[in-house]
């Protein structure tokens, strides 16, 4: 095994020749900076693999890219859930193209256990990463990099996408105007080697929410043409009874609170994407434990309020609020009883009613 590389970059600089390196390396967004506000409310506590955000300060993004590799090859390891390899020929892999907890696993156990590759003639672009099974990470960490391809020029063969599973997944696709002739999905255990392997760098490594996936996202996904006159969601709670963690214990005494103030309980897996975008971009006020669902603030309009839930809580969905312009809230809750021995991320949680009733009353919402 030869030396690893931090950076896809470093790579094409020591393989390609000087003239051609820009045939081989595009960069984009080179210059985006976003000054982070802290939202209203309660002080956010972070899980524990977040970088909080600096408040108040100019923060500048890492540049995106994008690096064609002659004779790479993508690797999805059978073990854990999108394990995505990207490999040169010497099977040297580069870092900034996988998911950082995956790194170590890759380097002391996975590396001794490469299967051999099948050959694609032509080229492929690589759209899969790690993660693709949640609604957040499949939009701005699968799909996002469909907008660096775009950018990049280079003519693609098929994309790299992984097992396309679950209707979200086969929906966005469709939306993105993706042919079904043009996917090849990476199932775990595959192995493939390609002529010319096209990689757009990954949104997540760039800032964990980057403005200019939100952006794409919104354009390629939100029909300008629908009717923003509609009150049928004006005021939204979304709803976690159908899933397994960061459940709201007291939920019926908090919708009990909210029906009176005139929200609607919403469970978005029962919805299509498209349902979903047409809910979030009507509503004025959504409240919501924080979780992948909130991937739909991408859709809101500018001034949306928005009170999320929390013990602990991620970066991206505040991040949203501030790309976007919308009123956003912190409400900081308690972890439900027995306390769970569960990573903090995954406890449910219980809601201070009388305090969502005082936050509802000084918000305006009667």
């Amino acid at each position: 095994m030869s030396d690893l590389y931090t950076h896809t970059k470093d790579w094409i600089e020591k393989e390609t020749p000087k003239a051609g390196i820009h045939d081989a390396y595009k960069e984009f967004y080179t210059d985006e900076t976003v000054t982070y506000t802290l939202p209203k409310g309660d002080l956010p506590e972070w899980v524990d693999w977040v970088k909080p955000p600096k408040f108040g300060e100019t923060h500048k993004f890492d540049k995106s890219y994008v690096a064609k590799i002659e004779k790479g090859s993508i690797w999805m390891c059978d073990k854990g859930e999108g394990m995505i390899y990207t490999l040169a020929s010497d099977q040297t892999y580069f870092r900034d193209m996988v998911f950082h907890l995956n790194w170590n696993y890759f380097e002391k156990i996975a590396v001794r256990t490469i299967p051999s590759a099948s050959s694609f003639k032509g080229t492929l672009g690589v759209l899969a990463w790690a993660g693709h099974t949640n609604y957040w990470h499949w939009l701005h960490d699968t799909l996002g990099r469909y907008h660096l391809l775009q950018l990049s020029g280079f003519e693609i063969d098929k994309y790299v996408l992984p097992p396309l599973t679950l209707p979200f997944q086969r929906e966005t696709i469709n939306m993105l105007g993706i042919p079904e002739d043009k996917i090849l999905q990476l199932t775990p255990g595959k192995h493939v080697k390609a002529d010319q392997l096209v990689l757009p760098s990954v949104p997540f490594n760039a800032g964990t929410c980057v403005k200019w996936t939100i952006e794409f996202l919104r354009d390629a996904f939100l029909n300008k043409s629908r009717n923003t006159s509609t009150n049928q969601y004006d005021r939204i709670y979304i709803s976690r009874e159908d899933a397994s963690w960061r459940r709201v214990a007291n939920e019926s005494k908090l919708v009990d609170l909210l029906t009176k103030k005139g929200f609607k309980k919403i469970v978005l897996s029962n919805l299509t994407v498209q349902e979903q975008i047409d809910i979030f971009s009507s509503a004025n006020a959504i409240i919501s434990p924080n979780g992948a669902g909130l991937a739909n603030l991408m859709f809101c309009q500018p001034g949306t309020k928005i009170i999320q839930l929390f013990t602990a809580t991620s970066d991206e969905f505040i991040k949203i609020g501030q790309y976007l312009d919308l009123d956003y809230r912190f409400l900081k809750c308690r972890t439900a009883n027995p306390v769970s021995t569960e990573h903090e991320v995954i406890k449910n949680l219980v809601v201070d009613v009388k305090k969502m009733a005082g936050i509802l009353e000084k918000e305006g919402i009667e």
